[in-house]
């Protein structure tokens, strides 16, 4: 890592160490198992977001996406990140959520409530994109996304 990204995420971190201190002086206490699922929460978002911005940075065309056709543009961004995120907590040893999760959480996308997402999809599409990360082939594993969210997208328009 250069030393512009240390100090960023050294920066992120000592932020949040100063929140806790902030909230200790004005005499909150947040007991240590509670921290600790907060803070998890913290890293799987950071992870998350990430995850959009490798999408975002191997498809720059992404972002068109959402003003030409929202629905497709919100299916590859959020499936796609969900299933970077995925392979990246798995890979690294940290929370992540399940396959059911991921699938209540993309329900509650405006964009997205119209097309047909269950468990079964994701399971197969992140079999498939896994092994293409394995292989160090981003740009294949979310042309994998791109193609599966055409195909819901299509669905939708001829049901």
């Amino acid at each position: 890592m250069t030393t512009q990204i240390n100090e960023i995420i050294s920066s992120i971190i000592n932020n949040i160490i100063r929140v806790y201190q902030f909230i200790q002086d004005i005499g909150i206490s947040i007991p240590a198992e509670k921290l600790r699922n907060i803070l998890k929460e913290v890293e799987h978002i950071a992870i998350h977001e990430l995850a959009h911005e490798i999408i975002r940075s191997i498809y720059p065309e992404t972002r068109d996406y959402y003003k030409s056709n929202p629905i497709l543009g919100e299916c590859i961004d959020e499936v796609g990140a969900r299933m970077l995120e995925l392979y990246i907590s798995k890979r690294i040893g940290t929370y992540t959520h399940t396959f059911d999760e991921h699938v209540y959480e993309l329900k509650h996308y405006t964009n997205l409530q119209e097309i047909s997402i269950d468990v079964r999809d994701l399971e197969e599409m992140y079999r498939e994109i896994e092994k293409q990360i394995d292989e160090k082939k981003l740009k294949e594993a979310i042309d994998i996304v791109i193609k599966r969210c055409i195909e819901w997208v299509s669905k939708k328009r001829n049901s």
